[in-house]
């Protein structure tokens, strides 16, 4: 679905499926749309690998992603067996691993939960997640002493490291400095055109720039309410990133693309929210056309989260997504017999 300038088109599911076959459904959506990946959020309820590997008993396959997983929720050892796993489970297209797995830190709540403490750098622990899992999925000797994340394995399961690419989630400069430096791929929440071309981008380059090596992929998830009318937009905006505009580290992000909120999220807040383009709502050729958007300022591959009014069917999804997918096959051919 892709052509020069046009950006490759995800789905990304609801961020917890509720239970093995409602993760297998959306596996199923994706493939039959012809849609190039499947992204999967932090899951709650099921493993992801679950949903998939039903899904593929079944006869559908499609390639799948996870952003972000939070790195409290796992290690490395138990992330590099679920990602062999989904190597073999999940569909291909040309071009791109079949599985991409983007992990984030999280916030210091996250952290004293799940470990006991606070973490002094959580990019230092993320570096050191990284190096592990990189070196579990390699195969062979892996030796990371970190401060906090330490793996000391001799792995006998062969190489995939070429099936599977690693990225991090990037809200802020510091972050994408870091992916950067070591991962594979990059996802940002909540980005717009501008603040992907003007802050995110060149923080990359710096990054890669300083390792010697190229600018990771770019994965921009894009919130979208198909045909929500604007009586409806302000609850379906509330409803798909409420809570990230209430998180301080998305207030400190929307700051630094000139987006100021107060903390009460009134109807002023929504409508500047609106108004600056976190959630785009229109018809399906507004959605494609916002996709195009940000794949000029540098995205490689756009993610819809797709948030739909309240009482929306499975139905009603489904044909939801098959009108996004022809809307963006029919500017790809727009812009490939342009090129």
């Amino acid at each position: 679905m892709t052509a020069p300038g046009a950006p490759s088109l995800s789905a990304y599911a609801p961020w917890s499926a509720p239970g093995i076959a409602d993760a297998a459904w959306w596996v199923a959506l994706a493939a039959s749309t012809g849609l190039d990946r499947l992204w999967f959020g932090q899951q709650s309820s099921v493993s992801v690998l679950g949903g998939v590997g039903y899904a593929a008993g079944r006869g559908h396959r499609v390639p799948v992603g996870s952003a972000v997983t939070l790195v409290p929720t796992t290690t490395p050892y138990a992330a590099a067996l679920e990602l062999r796993a989904l190597a073999d489970l999940v569909g291909e297209r040309p071009g791109t691993p079949p599985v991409s797995a983007y992990f984030s830190p999280g916030y210091p709540e996250i952290h004293r939960a799940l470990t006991g403490t606070p973490w002094a750098s959580p990019l230092t622990t993320t570096r050191e997640f990284v190096a592990a899992l990189r070196g579990l999925l390699a195969g062979g000797r892996v030796d990371v002493r970190g401060e906090r994340i330490t793996t000391v394995f001799d792995s006998p399961a062969p190489d995939v490291s070429d099936r599977v690419d690693i990225g991090l989630g990037v809200l802020r400069p510091a972050m994408a400095r870091l992916a950067g430096e070591i991962a594979d791929g990059v996802v940002t929440w909540l980005a717009t055109p501008d603040y992907l071309a003007e802050v995110l981008v060149p923080a990359l380059d710096d990054g890669a720039a300083s390792a010697g090596r190229r600018r990771p992929r770019v994965v921009t998830t894009l919130h979208a309410g198909l045909d929500v009318t604007a009586a409806e937009a302000p609850d379906v905006v509330r409803r798909a990133i409420g809570p990230h505009l209430s998180a301080p580290h998305y207030r400190d992000m929307l700051r630094r693309d000139g987006l100021e909120l107060t903390g009460t999220l009134d109807d002023r807040d929504i409508a500047r929210v609106l108004d600056h383009g976190l959630v785009t709502v229109g018809d399906a050729d507004r959605v494609a056309a916002r996709a195009g958007e940000l794949a000029e300022a540098g995205a490689d591959e756009v993610s819809v989260v797709l948030h739909l009014p309240d009482g929306a069917t499975r139905a009603d999804i489904a044909d939801a997504w098959r009108r996004i997918a022809t809307a963006a096959r029919t500017r790809t051919t727009e812009r490939r017999s342009a090129a």
